[in-house]
């Protein structure tokens, strides 16, 4: 036994403690074969260009900790369990609207899309654990883009409405029914978009940076704790009537009105005892537009001690943020990392950033 209070060594005997991760005898590498294709075109004098790389990735024998039966006296076992496909699409298009004189205009636009999707696991194993908690959790499952959500779920009709509770006197009559576990968030973005904007005249360069992404969803687990908490905007009625946005077991619109004077505690309950089991509630789109970053650049044009270049930069960066996730940047991190965007709770907020640089080059 390896748990509280058991510590070794014990008075000077030490001990092994059986680990429950187990690996295949048989454990062989991971094999990717790649394929890519594309084209750059350019026009008039270079002022117009367009890239376009089409490639696709086929992993075979990913390696992955499948989970065992418990009667196996170990958790999990390494082998190589996976197959997955990637596809993706980049084009890069170049433009020099204006050259005049001493005036240049330059835009340069990377657009990429790319799907991940998972084609085999281990035999009997329907999705691998990747991160996250006891639930909600980061997953990989057969036929689904890499990487998915899941969690508890809402009940859903066939028409994918919310069912709520519908029994008369109970605590949570009128409030949604608490589904099985199942896939409630894909965190892959449809695209994203990004440019680059410089303009230019004799000595002096202003240049800004844009980032589009846009789709994907994520856990946002600090949101979803200001409704716990009772600190979200939303929460700040507490005395008026609600009824919550679903329908009755039989298909019916909901029409339950729970809250008010002589229901206090309704919204309470709403959000601490059941919205905060529901771990679809805390799912977020997380589509972004960014102004990364604004620069203004002077290059003199002599030489200093005729052999070395100088160059002072002033920035600022992280300026301007919209975006569909409230609240918060969904670019904001889980510990160390989100799990590739997937997870946020706790998080700090992204700050502006204002500097200068020193070119020197001789």
């Amino acid at each position: 036994w390896s748990g509280v209070p058991i510590s070794y060594p014990i008075g000077g005997i030490s001990s092994y403690i059986p680990n429950s991760t187990q690996y295949d005898p048989n454990l062989k590498p991971q094999n990717t074969k790649s394929y890519e294709v594309g084209t750059e075109l350019k026009f008039f004098q270079n002022r117009l260009g367009i890239d376009y790389t089409f490639s696709q990735q086929n992993g075979i024998d990913q390696i992955f900790a499948v989970p065992l039966a418990t009667s196996t006296g170990a958790s999990q076992l390494v082998m190589n369990g996976g197959k997955v496909h990637t596809i993706s699409h980049e084009v890069v298009f170049y433009l020099v609207p204006v050259m005049a004189g001493s005036f240049k205009w330059e835009i340069n636009v990377n657009f990429s899309k790319m799907n991940n999707v998972v084609d085999e696991l281990a035999p009997g194993v329907e999705s691998i654990f990747l991160g996250g908690f006891v639930t909600p959790q980061v997953r990989a499952g057969i036929g689904a883009t890499y990487p998915v959500i899941y969690g508890t779920s809402y009940v859903r009709d066939a028409n994918g409405k919310i069912v709520v509770e519908d029994s008369p006197g109970a605590w949570n009559n009128g409030m949604p029914k608490i589904g099985p576990p199942a896939v409630i968030g894909t965190v892959s973005p449809k695209f994203i978009l990004g440019g680059t904007n410089t303009f230019t005249y004799k000595n002096w360069s202003l240049s800004g940076v844009f980032e589009w992404k846009n789709g994907g969803q994520m856990y946002s687990g600090s949101n979803g704790l200001l409704y716990l908490y009772g600190v979200a905007a939303k929460t700040s009625d507490r005395e008026s009537t609600f009824i919550f946005d679903g329908v009755k077991p039989d298909g019916t619109p909901n029409d339950i009105v729970r809250g008010g004077p002589t229901d206090p505690d309704a919204l309470q309950d709403l959000y601490t005892n059941v919205l905060t089991n529901i771990d679809e509630f805390y799912i977020y789109k997380n589509s972004f537009v960014k102004l990364r970053e604004l620069s203004v650049k002077y290059k003199p044009a002599k030489k200093l001690f005729k052999s070395v270049d100088l160059g002072v930069t002033a920035f600022a960066r992280n300026l301007l943020l919209w975006t569909a996730l409230p609240n918060f940047d969904p670019e904001s991190s889980q510990g160390n990392t989100n799990m590739g965007g997937s997870f946020e709770r706790f998080s700090m907020p992204q700050t502006s950033s204002y500097g200068f640089s020193l070119d020197i080059t001789f």
